[in-house]
Parts: structure tokens; C-alpha cells; sequence
């Protein structure tokens, strides 16, 4: 089988198989019990590594392989060790190889680097395509081809992750990536409020003159000044400003009263329309509720962070000053 012939090719270029006593002396000093490198080996040759773990190698041994059956918190040598410590695994065919590849950048790696030795495009194609990682070197040393000293990538000892590992970038950071570009930008597109015809998007020719933007629509009719007094005149009345004028003006003989949805009940207060911080302080002050509704609108600043149990009368909200709102749901409700 092929995995025999990589085998001898590892140990003819100084690769050491541990056993799994051997794997299990290396893990307890070369990973930590947050399943992290140990730094006071990291880049060390594996003689002082096999060494330190008490056991014995050939003294031209420069790398230390481990095989294992899976990858995770039970196999501590599945992590990203950076010491010439190798995981060493034998699967059926490339696609489990593929899936093997995603456990072990998922376990600690994820938009990191990985690389590929094969003479088929399509598996490498492949392999490109469904890795969680943005940097695939194909037929090259993962470290020299991730650091674009055997391959095109920019060079650089920082690796961007992508979102996969929570970075801005997946490219390797280069000096483009350090720089603040300030832009002076002129129009060019008119900001229109309608959608340009079929004609005005063609070229214009030589003497042609440019299409005009379609005229703005007319602007809205607002609300009637009645109307908006009567809503102010309802603002002020609930800070305890009472407009002297109120109960001499007429309502309007065209503008109906707002009618709500259906009758309060009895003995339950209007809610307002509009609550801030400052009608949270005059309602301490002045020992007061404040009743709301489901179309009151209430400020962040008003909705204090701790609570008391709130009446909640029929149709609408009353609360007090230690209460904040949430409208989550169809029906505003009080937590307090």
C-alpha cells in the first residue's frame, strides 16, 4: 500500500513514528489543558522536544510523527502544534481525506492555510473549493507557500483568516493593507428620485444634449395646523403645561376629533403619545404614573434598567418610573 511507501519516505528523510505510550508522553508536555501549544516549545527541533518528554529518539531525528484515529479534545496532537510535531492520518480515498482536513481546520485553523500534494487538477479543484481556509498551496511546503516565498501570495508573516477566524481580510497582510486612501469623489449620476427612461442610459452622442432629470414630485400636503395644535396642546398638557386658551378654542368644524379604536375603561387614564427622560423625572418628582399605549413611543433613554411590577389596565400600559418597555410581540408589555 502507498501508506507503507510514506512511511519509509518520511523516516529516509528523518521522521521518527512514535508509539502511542510515546504520543501520549509527548501530549502531556508539548499541549496544555486548554489544548494549547506549550510555549516553551514551540520551534524547538524535536530531539530537545522528545527530550523534555522523557523519551528516546534517533539523534538525527528531525521530525516526530504521531498517528491517530481522529481529531478533537481526545486526541491532543490534532492540534496546531507549531514544533516539528506532525499528525500523521491514513484515509480510504481523497474525499475522506477532504472531510479530515475540515475536522482538523475546524478544531483549530478555521480560513488558515492548508496545502495539497497531487497531480490531479480536478481533486485539487476540489480540495480549493470546499476548505474552510483562503490560502490552498498546491505541490509546495505549507509554511514556505502560505508566506509567498515558493508561490505568488504576497509575502507576509501575518495570515489573514477571513471571517472564518473572525479577521477583517484573508489576504496576507501587505503594506496596501496599512494604508489610509483619502478620495475626492465628484458626481457623475445625478441623485434622482425616479429611475432614469431607456433612453437616457445610452451613450450620449456629440452634440446631443443630456436628458434632464425628471421633475420632483410636489411636496406632501403635511398635517392641518389645527390638527397639529391639538396634538402639541395634548403634548404639553401631560408636563403639566396647560394652554390658557384651550378651553375657549372650538374644535374645527372639518377636521373630526381622533377617535380611538374603542372605549377606555372606565376609570383608566389616557395613555400619552410621547414619553422622554424629562417626564420620567417630573413623574418622581411629582409621585405620578405614566400611562402609555401600544402606539406610545418612549425613548431609550426613558426605559430605566431596573424594575418594579406594573399595573397593566385593559388596552393600554401604565408604568412608573422604574419601568421599561418591550415590543417584541403584536402587544407592548411592561417589564418592571
Amino acid at each position: 500500500p502507498i501508506v507503507d511507501e510514506v512511511k519509509r519516505e518520511f523516516i529516509r528523510n528523518g521522521g521518527y513514528f512514535m508509539s502511542p505510550a510515546e504520543q501520549d508522553a509527548v501530549a502531556k508536555v508539548l499541549v496544555s489543558p486548554q489544548r494549547l501549544p506549550n510555549p516553551a516549545l514551540v520551534g524547538r527541533a524535536a530531539t530537545y522536544i522528545a527530550q523534555q518528554a522523557g523519551i528516546t529518539v534517533p539523534p538525527e531525528t528531525r521530525v516526530l510523527l504521531a498517528e491517530l484515529k481522529g481529531v478533537g479534545r481526545d486526541y491532543p496532537l490534532s492540534i496546531e502544534k507549531l514544533c516539528p510535531v506532525l499528525s500523521f492520518y491514513v484515509v480510504a480515498d481523497w474525499r475522506e481525506g477532504c472531510e479530515r482536513c475540515k475536522e482538523i481546520l475546524r478544531y483549530g485553523g478555521m480560513g488558515h492555510t492548508m496545502s495539497i500534494h497531487s497531480r490531479n487538477e480536478q481533486v485539487i479543484l476540489e480540495f480549493g473549493l470546499k476548505k474552510p481556509a483562503y490560502r490552498i498551496v498546491v505541490n509546495t511546503p505549507t509554511t514556505h507557500g502560505s508566506i509567498g516565498l515558493t508561490t505568488g501570495l504576497d509575502p507576509a508573516m501575518t495570515l489573514g483568516c477571513g471571517g472564518y477566524g473572525g479577521n477583517i481580510t484573508s489576504d496576507n497582510i501587505a503594506p496596501r493593507h496599512l494604508l489610509n486612501i483619502k478620495r475626492l469623489a465628484y458626481e457623475l449620476t445625478p441623485a434622482v428620485t425616479q429611475r432614469p427612461t431607456s433612453s437616457a442610459s445610452q451613450p450620449a452622442t456629440a452634440g446631443a444634449a443630456l436628458p434632464r432629470p425628471p421633475a420632483a414630485p410636489p411636496a406632501p400636503a403635511g398635517i392641518a395646523a389645527d390638527t397639529l395644535a391639538r396634538r402639541i396642546d395634548q403634548f404639553l398638557s401631560t408636563r403639566g403645561y396647560v394652554a390658557a386658551q384651550a378651553a375657549a378654542t372650538p374644535p374645527s368644524s372639518h377636521t373630526p376629533p381622533v377617535k380611538s379604536s374603542g372605549p377606555e375603561p372606565a376609570g383608566v387614564e389616557k395613555a400619552v403619545d410621547f414619553v422622554c427622560e424629562e417626564d420620567v423625572r417630573q413623574a418622581l418628582r411629582q409621585g405620578r404614573k405614566i400611562v402609555i399605549g401600544e402606539r406610545s413611543i418612549v425613548t431609550p433613554a426613558a426605559r430605566p434598567r431596573r424594575a418594579a411590577p406594573a399595573v397593566r389596565p385593559s388596552g393600554v400600559e401604565t408604568v412608573n418610573s422604574r419601568c421599561s418597555l418591550s415590543r417584541g410581540d403584536s402587544s407592548p408589555r411592561s417589564y418592571c
